[in-house]
């Protein structure tokens, strides 16, 4: 997936990380340069940004230097779904290990991403492979 074509535009970030997020799920979307920055838009888009099958609502939204990370469920968190901010990396969706108020952990074989208030941690056979301060936007 190319993603050259929004780079040209100003779109808030939440705008720009759904819009990535409504390409990665619907194949049949509109095209999404034409979207604006206002909140109606960010809102509409919103409503995607989680799979349907992790029951579509939004818990967390995290931003980190090189990812934004969204954790995802139906009456509770079930999903870990990581995009890279560069259009090469891609993202990854894995199923939740584990969870608190505070902490999520996802675990794709020997790859454990772990995101905090404060950090995303990804580690490999216990080893630190990445380590990024994450804001949690809401």
């Amino acid at each position: 997936m190319k993603l050259t074509s929004f780079f040209g535009k100003r779109f808030s970030q939440l705008t720009f990380v759904t819009a990535i997020a409504l390409n990665l799920y619907n194949t049949n979307a509109v095209a999404l340069s034409n979207l604006s920055s206002t909140r109606e838009t960010s809102l509409i888009a919103q409503k995607s940004v989680c799979p349907p099958s992790s029951g579509g609502s939004e818990f967390v939204t995290a931003e980190t230097a090189n990812f934004y990370i969204y954790i995802c469920g139906g009456d509770l968190p079930n999903t870990y779904f990581g995009v890279a901010k560069n259009s090469k990396t891609g993202g990854i969706i894995l199923p939740l290990q584990s969870y608190s108020k505070d902490q999520f952990v996802a675990v794709n074989g020997n790859v454990r991403y772990t995101l905090t208030r404060h950090q995303l941690i990804v580690t490999r056979q216990g080893k630190v492979i990445l380590k990024e301060k994450a804001t949690w936007l809401f």
